[in-house]
């Protein structure tokens, strides 16, 4: 579904933020990237939908070579950016309808799809507020509405619940959740909240200073570091800390 095969991204001045990265992930999975900050993952996203050109390395998806056949990927593909601007003065339903337009959804077709969307993430009582005047949360529903209005198959997702209250980052969770079981949506996201990626992916991927560290089903890492840890009953958290927290003064 998704190939990433000696992914590498190197910048002028010579600091490498991902260092021949090799993932792949699979149709149907939720699969959570985790790293700590700076660890090059929203570099990763950036390259696996082919925002930014790697210096080295390829990503395939759904077999097509995301650099030389970007315009068949994107119309596979959604993204919601960490960083996400919205058009203030719009309305959400004015705002997706935009997007349906500029993904290419056929004309008959726009103004359902914006109600189906709608209705998703829980939005179709406030579709025809100003953007300008949401919450947070409001915010991150119509930016999951618009990466999902033209039926992508694949969905990226960057810190998708960050800033929202416990209340919000469950909500997100239940709709991200819900595309994926209902809609066969294969999602990639990248969270700081383990918490929340132990609860929802059924795979994933932990990676520091752009290599990476581990990867595999959420549910076999944790039987497979029992003994590493000396834990029964490792969690998300025991694992990602064990590989990413720097020795002080000893072993972790």
């Amino acid at each position: 579904m998704i190939k990433a095969t000696n992914l590498t991204k190197q910048y002028d001045n010579g600091f490498v933020a991902v260092d021949s990265l090799n993932l792949q992930v699979n149709k149907g999975d939720i699969y959570g990237f985790l790293g700590p900050n700076g660890a090059g993952k929203t570099t990763t996203i950036r390259m696996l939908n082919g925002l930014i050109e790697p210096s080295d390395g390829s990503v395939t998806i759904e077999g097509k070579e995301v650099k030389s056949e970007n315009a068949l990927v994107s119309k596979l593909i959604g993204v919601l950016p960490e960083s996400h601007g919205y058009y203030n003065w719009m309305t959400g339903r004015e705002y997706l309808k935009l997007f349906a337009e500029l993904y290419g959804v056929d004309k008959k077709r726009i103004k359902s799809r914006v109600e189906e969307v709608l209705e998703w993430v829980g939005m179709a009582g406030k579709a025809d507020i100003l953007i300008g005047q949401y919450s947070r949360g409001m915010r991150q529903r119509i930016g999951i509405a618009k990466t999902i209005v033209h039926e992508p198959s694949i969905i990226f997702l960057d810190e998708p619940t960050l800033g929202l209250d416990p209340q919000g980052q469950k909500d997100i969770q239940s709709i991200i959740t819900r595309l994926n079981q209902e809609q066969n949506v294969t999602v990639f996201i990248t969270s700081h909240l383990l918490k929340e990626i132990s609860e929802i992916c059924n795979r994933v991927a932990i990676v520091k200073q752009g290599k990476l560290l581990e990867e595999g089903y959420l549910d076999e890492l944790i039987k497979g570091y029992r003994l590493v840890l000396r834990n029964e009953n490792p969690t998300l958290e025991d694992i990602f800390f064990s590989l990413t927290t720097d020795e002080v003064g000893g072993s972790i």
